[in-house]
């Protein structure tokens, strides 16, 4: 597989944690947590965070599903891969997610909801574009 098919595959980015803090911070997050792999390697395999709109709390939960980032970007994953290919999944995968959160909170910004809420409130069916 090549990885020209997911976006920021030859992403470079080393401050991917800085940029989606930041975000949540500015959008005054109440608690955000990087959550560590189990083999304590000192990778951050998710974040949870809340963050309020329209006066409610929401706690959001996001995995960073890496396995799949590099079974996308390479057809296999884990032991498989040499290092320099674990790597940029990795930042792939968190550069992604530091663009999804991003997405997000200019939704939030613009319409007082995230894309999910806006989305089932038209029971995900796409606007007829009449006015």
């Amino acid at each position: 597989m090549t990885t020209a098919r997911l976006k920021n595959a030859t992403s470079t980015s080393k401050n991917s944690f800085a940029a989606i803090q930041k975000t949540l911070v500015d959008h005054k997050a109440q608690r955000v947590t990087f959550v560590y792999d189990k083999a304590n390697s000192g990778r951050i395999v998710g974040i949870e965070f809340e963050i309020e709109i329209n006066g409610v709390l929401y706690p959001f939960k996001l995995p960073a599903r890496i396995e799949r980032v590099e079974k996308r970007m390479y057809g296999r994953m884990g032991n498989g891969l040499s290092i320099s290919q674990r790597e940029q999944a990795y930042r792939t995968t968190w550069a992604n997610i530091r663009d999804w959160i991003s997405s997000q909170c200019a939704m939030i910004d613009v319409h007082g909801k995230t894309v999910f809420e806006a989305m089932s409130e038209q029971q995900f069916l796409l606007p007829s574009g009449e006015r």
